[in-house]
């Protein structure tokens, strides 16, 4: 880790936490609506932003993915694989105090279901970056979403249960993607609720991690 810098587990917790804020403040100024009908980008921002309240932790959005690897140090030799999306962008590049890339981050919102074609794109890009040189400035590599359930169609069915099994299959796919490419993935701790009033439905904003191999343990 680069002298002074925040662990990795913090900048997780802090996007995390603003995802949170993010719901709570587009209720109250949509008056009552879910999350579920907010721009992708209103939790793209707010995770961005939050990322300034740590020191010596800097943060670009839309990053294009080519020019994040080679400045990381994460590029492969010879030609680049036909499922690499190295044309794209990140959402969120997060920086080293020194300039070069530590984290790179994808949002989903809303996530209703583990569908692999939203999934599979954004997993294998992230992992790719980190697989390509272990030596590289990647520290990890982040998929930070927000999911919720509806009111259950059967009378004794949970929404929080219902909502912990779609996080469960999210993660079995980016589990899935991770071992395909050789790099750790962790699920990080998240916090389940509940709508308000006569809502019966639940959500959450959760994240899954990549790291380099052995890493892992530094994100639990």
């Amino acid at each position: 880790m680069a002298d002074g810098a925040n662990r990795g587990v913090e900048l997780i917790s802090i996007m995390v936490n603003a995802g949170e804020r993010a719901v709570r403040d587009f209720n109250k100024l949509s008056g009552g609506e879910w999350f579920d009908e907010s721009p992708e980008y209103f939790l793209t921002t707010y995770a961005a932003s939050a990322l300034k309240a740590l020191g010596k932790t800097f943060a670009l959005l839309e990053v294009s993915v080519d020019g994040t690897r080679q400045e990381a140090g994460a590029i492969r030799r010879g030609r680049p694989a036909d499922d690499e999306r190295r044309k794209g962008r990140f959402d969120i590049v997060t920086y080293w105090a020194n300039g070069n890339p530590r984290g790179a981050i994808e949002i989903k919102s809303p996530m209703w279901s583990a569908d692999k074609k939203r999934l599979h794109p954004d997993f294998s890009e992230l992992c790719k970056a980190l697989a390509a040189d272990p030596t590289s400035t990647f520290q990890f590599g982040a998929f930070l979403f927000y999911a919720s359930v509806s009111k259950p169609k059967r009378k004794h069915d949970n929404a929080i249960q219902c909502l912990r099994e779609l996080i469960e299959r999210v993660y079995d796919e980016a589990k899935l993607i991770s071992q395909e490419n050789g790099v750790g993935c962790v699920l990080f701790p998240f916090s389940a609720h509940r709508g308000k009033d006569e809502d019966e439905g639940a959500w959450c904003i959760a994240c899954i991690v990549f790291t380099h191999k052995g890493g892992e343990k530094s994100f639990k």
